[in-house]
């Protein structure tokens, strides 16, 4: 059945079922699938993610449609999941498989003398470091990983990804060089390649256009904006108007994990501050640090316009939220749009288009420039890989095939390739509003044990916000042992 509270997307849940349907004999070559509208009815989801669904199975050779007659089941789409080689894959997000599912079967026509069976382990977010470590220790390491943006660093220094250099060095300089520059910033190491993004994201603040425009509000830039704009969300005629539970929310604690730090870094740099200095030292006793965290403080602890509940929020509870009609405001990524289309009841692209808005994070005044913290999902090639040049070979067919730009539109991600960009900025209006925010991203530090370094600014964020600690004293001591951390560790 369709869990709608799991993290895995809707679309992605009612794929696997109808495919495992199929797989079993329960649907058989010919059989006529239910509509879209039976499905919605049957798995109480909405059509965006039945259409994704569909449109995925018919790509993979699962199902076929005639025009208006339906939807069936393909000849021989029962032996389609039995193929020769395995390639085992370790996902930590499930939203951007379909890619790689997509280039297999790509790989399959093109090679019928040498086919691929993509097997997928895809452990909770919580198990996949141990997952990936343990299965190196034991000798069993996966060919391919998904890994986010901000892992990368740390998994190649610690020798479990292996260099596309070493593999084909003249196809690795052409992608490092047509790459947007934060991407490549944030993918070399030590002037290696050891990922291949297949998808860029920069975190700003979701609002609800329609009732901005409704209500004759604007979307902030500043603080002091900001500051204004909540307390007129927080007014009782506003809430019984559109019905929201409070003006704002973010994932802000631990539960997030590092959703909270990508989301709340932003802050920091628009105030001037960071994290480490260009030496790699703390440097959170800032004044610049401390006073964003002031500011967020008085936002969610002195003056409660959050929702106290973010604390407890996962990475998927507020863009659900925002698409429920729960709230108009929320701090979160351009990821997040499959999310929103999902949880929605909202039928077209551009119905969404209607409702929804996207800025960049508030910054202190107008004359500081802003900044977004940028993220992603790169495929990496494990060190231990029996299949590396396979592994590379079918990114080489993914940057080259006609569906790398179909696959953007469809999802509405931001490409991690400047040229492709600028194609896809002419091709939709919501890319042409998001693309250009990469141009204001960061990556987030770039550290061997960037992994456990989050964990303490998690900790710090939560005690701030929620607990109304001491700014100073607990950035005095958040700095201390990243210091102590960094010194050990490196």
């Amino acid at each position: 059945m369709i869990d709608r509270n799991a993290p895995t997307p809707l679309y992605y849940q009612l794929k696997q079922l109808l495919k495992h349907l199929i797989q079993k004999g329960d649907l058989r070559p010919g059989d006529r699938l239910p509509t879209e509208q039976e499905l919605c009815a049957r798995y109480d989801i909405s059509r965006a993610p039945v259409r994704q669904a569909l449109a995925e199975l018919v790509r993979e050779g699962y199902i076929t449609r005639r025009a208006g007659v339906g939807t069936f089941v393909a000849t021989g789409a029962q032996k389609l999941h039995v193929q020769k080689t395995p390639f085992r894959l370790l996902a930590n997000d499930v939203r951007w498989i379909s890619w790689l599912e997509h280039t297999i079967q790509h790989w399959n026509g093109l090679h019928p003398g040498h086919q691929v069976k993509l097997e997928i382990e895809m452990p909770d977010r919580a198990a996949f470091h141990r997952t990936l470590r343990d299965a190196a220790v034991q000798g069993k390491a996966h060919d391919m990983v998904t890994v986010d943006y901000v892992w990368l660093n740390g998994y190649a220094r610690s020798s479990y990804l292996f260099p596309f250099d070493e593999l084909d060095r003249d196809w690795t300089a052409e992608l490092v060089a047509s790459l947007e520059p934060p991407v490549r910033q944030n993918h070399l190491v030590e002037g290696k390649l050891f990922g291949f993004p297949m998808q860029a994201d920069v975190t700003g603040l979701w609002y609800r256009r329609d009732w901005f425009e409704a209500a004759g509000l604007t979307p902030p830039t500043t603080w002091d904006e900001l500051r204004a704009l909540l307390a007129q969300l927080d007014r009782p005629e506003l809430r019984a108007r559109f019905g929201y539970q409070a003006p704002l929310a973010f994932p802000g604690g631990t539960v997030a994990g590092e959703a909270t730090v990508n989301i709340l870094l932003p802050f920091i740099w628009n105030a001037g501050g960071c994290i480490l200095d260009e030496q790699g030292r703390p440097a959170l006793n800032d004044p610049a640090v401390i006073r964003a965290l002031y500011f967020l403080q008085s936002i969610t602890f002195e003056q409660p316009y959050v929702l106290p509940a973010s604390r407890a929020y996962h990475w998927w509870d507020a863009p659900r939220a925002l698409a429920y009609g729960h709230l108009p405001m929320i701090l979160g990524g351009t990821y997040e749009w499959p999310t929103i289309c999902e949880a929605s009841n909202w039928e077209t692209e551009d119905a969404l288009l209607n409702h929804l808005g996207f800025v960049p994070m508030p910054r202190p005044s107008r004359e500081m420039p802003a900044f977004a913290s940028l993220g992603g999902t790169s495929w990496g090639i494990l060190h231990q890989s029996r299949l590396k040049d396979l592994s590379l070979d079918l990114m080489k067919l993914s940057v080259s095939s006609e569906w790398n730009a179909t696959f953007y539109e469809e999802t509405l991600q931001i490409s991690p390739f400047r040229a492709l960009n600028q194609q896809l900025k002419e091709r939709h209006p919501w890319l042409q509003t998001v693309i250009p925010l990469i141009d204001i991203a960061r990556p987030r530090p770039m550290l061997k044990q960037y992994v456990r370094l989050s964990l303490f600014l998690q900790q710090m964020f939560e005690q701030i916000l929620w607990e109304g600690a001491p700014v100073e004293k607990l950035v005095s001591q958040t700095a201390s042992y990243l210091n102590l951390f960094i010194v050990r560790h490196g």
